[in-house]
């Protein structure tokens, strides 16, 4: 009887196609990319296909890849049911799927007041930007920041954010930043998905939204890139308060605007959180007020 396919290549077949990259479904998995690519010309050759083109957008599966998917996460679902991840005995499991700028700007650094709470529980952190996967298989629960009304999930909204410019103190003392009028004379941080324009309102600044030159598309570079001197940040109060606190960045003017997002911990619908997971929960919105700027 021929070797069936390792259930490893099953998982890096299914990654692969969920994120339409062989590097991403790499991160997934703790794997290289050349492994990924090795294990899926593994099964082409098997089945005699191609299960994968690529395009300008990444890797789309074919109609042939499409088809094996189906049958393949069925199997995997079943696997998972049939043979569960078990903690040692006398101990809990948590997996908490969380944006990468959320854990590593706050997040990770209070996971010890957590354990220190939930001794018994080994707790996974999964740094997940994908939108479509923040809810996979094996998750027990979520934090993200957004609008709320996810697909497929049920959100409990944590806390409000409030928006504010930030830079570094030598770049407030070598501009001469007193006052908003002053940033006239300072570089705007761009980030694609957060305009100036609100906050400018509010300051009664007449300064057009900043354009030209680059363009940040993560909260946690365009931070990066005003604690490393290179201009005003419009910082969210959660991202920035470790910062804050320690000096490497300062507060500019005491006007902030509301933000129309805030932070939610979310579920998959029909699996209320339970056990440690809602005391997860409970755990994450204290920590969020007392983090919390709004």
């Amino acid at each position: 009887m021929e070797q069936l396919p390792s259930i490893q290549t099953l998982r890096a077949f299914d990654a692969a196609a969920r994120h339409g990259s062989y590097s991403a479904a790499a991160n997934e998995l703790a794997l290289t990319h050349g492994a990924i690519s090795h294990r899926i010309r593994e099964l082409e050759t098997r089945l005699g296909v191609r299960l994968f083109k690529r395009t300008k957008t990444g890797m789309v599966p074919t109609r042939d890849a499409v088809t094996l998917l189906t049958q393949c996460r069925q199997a995997l679902q079943l696997l998972e049911r049939t043979f569960p991840d078990k903690p040692k005995r006398g101990r809990s499991r948590l997996v908490v799927s969380v944006h990468p700028t959320l854990a590593t700007r706050w997040l990770v650094s209070r996971m010890l007041d957590f354990a220190q709470e939930m001794p018994s529980t080994d707790v996974e952190i999964r740094s997940t930007a994908d939108i479509g996967d923040f809810l996979a298989a094996g998750i027990d629960i979520a934090l993200r920041y957004g609008p709320g009304g996810w697909p497929n999930g049920v959100d409990e909204r944590l806390a409000d954010e409030i928006l504010f410019p930030v830079c570094a103190p030598k770049y407030k003392r070598d501009h001469k930043i007193e006052r908003p009028g002053d940033l006239r004379r300072a570089r705007l941080l761009r980030h694609a998905w957060q305009p100036w324009s609100p906050w400018l309102r509010a300051a009664r600044l007449r300064l057009p939204e900043p354009s030209g030159g680059i363009n940040l598309s993560d909260s946690a570079m365009v931070l990066e890139a005003a604690a490393a001197g290179r201009g005003v940040a419009l910082a969210r109060g959660l991202l920035v308060a470790d910062d804050l606190e320690s000096g490497r960045l300062v507060r500019l003017f005491d006007t902030q605007v509301p933000d129309v997002y805030g932070y939610y911990v979310v579920w998959r619908a029909g699996e209320a959180p339970a056990g440690v997971a809602l005391q997860f929960k409970h755990w994450l919105k204290d920590a969020m007020k007392e983090s919390s700027l709004a």
